[in-house]
């Protein structure tokens, strides 16, 4: 539970900037057309998704060499530092183009701590799990991500409600600052933690992996490219539905700010009980039945779901949030990524896979469906985009062999070897 409330404390640090893009980004490069806002906004949101997979690499070795514990501590007090930072920069106006580099390097920040707790929590608590109820207990890892991604557009619907003249003598600045006593919850709890108990196995019959990251493409290339896949998907979803639509209908229609970031968190919500109901369900029936139709329902249901998302009325645009909400819990299956790979190199690999996969297409998805809308001139243009990655997913996955009735000890249940370029039993821990 520790590891998980540290995981909320994470992703809001993580998401209060994408709640208050549009707010904060002319601070910081100001700009009277709101298309430029827009697209700006998105690129610094961007930014922290594209060196998430240096912090997998960096974060995910170290976990796989000195310890899934530690590093989950030095993670959290990166971001929170990072977010920290954020609320005491000062702007354009002041210190001119330094503003522009300084918020650019703090997001980056972010996203190195975010590419390290991504895969290190999620391995961490499903490695704590008992057999048998790995699915149940590793989607709190994407419960509890949505509850902070949520917490984070709250406090920005709530921030939203106070008069102009505020927010722009800088009274946004506190959601920021909140991320101090936030990472010292995080911190404390953290400490507390026992290290993982297949870590400590593996460490003892010296099963870790001195070259994780060569061992990933060169003996589980089938397993990174399959997760990579539905990962992206879930994450391209989530980011199209959360980020990007919440600051499109801000910026483009008469639609109250506030009431459009509470039905997101609302459907954030929806989306962490799903999660929570979909994984225990994958206990008892598999991950690749679960996870197989959300990703099928996800690539049918996109374009109806932003068309109902898109037509002006809140109500519509609540029921499209709740199930998009609920797809996308089905689909980030975090027991499926962490069972593809084995003890020793499992940090490393589902960080990575998950870094790789959030950077190059969920962490874009708001810059991209931006520039879709405004190149195309087509509204459902960014949905199209989504079910055709989630009709990749359901592909990749088709043949990918159940796993949830296994030992997780004993590691993947496929890998790929490139000598013979035929399916292999995965080393064990």
């Amino acid at each position: 539970m520790a590891a998980c409330v540290g995981n909320s404390v994470e992703w809001y640090d993580f998401a209060i900037y994408g709640a208050l893009g549009v707010l904060v980004t002319p601070v910081f490069y100001p700009s009277q057309d709101t298309a430029t806002v827009l697209l700006a906004a998105f690129a610094v949101y961007a930014t922290a998704f594209l060196v998430r997979p240096v912090g997998a690499v960096v974060f995910g070795v170290l976990a796989d060499a000195r310890g899934r514990k530690p590093v989950l501590v030095g993670v959290v007090l990166l971001m929170s530092g990072a977010t920290a930072a954020i609320g005491v920069l000062p702007g354009y106006a002041t210190i001119g183009v330094l503003a522009s580099c300084g918020i650019l390097l703090l997001r980056a920040t972010q996203g190195l701590a975010a590419g390290g707790e991504l895969g290190l929590a999620a391995v961490f608590i499903t490695e704590s799990a008992p057999d048998g109820r790995r699915g149940a207990f590793a989607a709190w890892h994407t419960a509890t991500l949505a509850v902070g991604v949520a917490a984070g557009l709250t406090v920005g619907g709530l921030l939203h409600l106070l008069p102009p003249a505020r927010l722009e003598a800088g009274w946004w600045r506190i959601a920021f600052l909140v991320a101090l006593p936030l990472g010292a919850v995080g911190f404390y709890l953290r400490r507390r933690v026992a290290e993982s108990p297949l870590f400590v196995q593996a460490l003892r019959s010296q099963a870790l992996e001195p070259h994780p990251v060569r061992l990933l493409w060169t003996g589980h290339r089938r397993a990174w490219l399959t997760g990579f896949a539905f990962i992206a998907s879930g994450s391209l979803a989530f980011n199209t539905f959360f980020i990007f639509l919440p600051n499109h209908l801000i910026a483009t229609t008469d639609l109250s700010p506030t009431a459009v970031l509470l039905v997101a968190v609302v459907g954030l919500l929806g989306g962490a009980a799903s999660a929570l109901v979909l994984g225990s369900l994958s206990d008892r029936v598999g991950r690749r039945p679960v996870v197989l139709v959300s990703v099928g329902l996800l690539a049918l249901g996109a374009v109806p779901l932003l068309a109902m998302a898109r037509s002006g009325s809140v109500g519509a645009l609540l029921i499209a949030d709740l199930l998009s909400g609920g797809l996308v819990g089905g689909v980030l299956s975090v027991a499926l990524l962490a069972e593809m790979f084995p003890t020793g190199l499992r940090a490393t690999g589902v960080a990575l896979t998950a870094g790789l996969a959030s950077a190059a297409v969920g962490g874009t998805a708001p810059f991209i469906d931006q520039v879709l809308f405004q190149t195309t001139g087509q509204a459902m243009a960014p949905a199209l985009y989504v079910a055709t990655v989630a009709l990749l997913a359901f592909a990749a996955l088709w043949s990918w062999p159940e796993s949830a009735f296994g030992d997780l000890g004993r590691g993947a249940q496929t890998s790929v070897d490139d000598a013979s370029g035929k399916s292999s039993g995965a080393s064990g821990s």
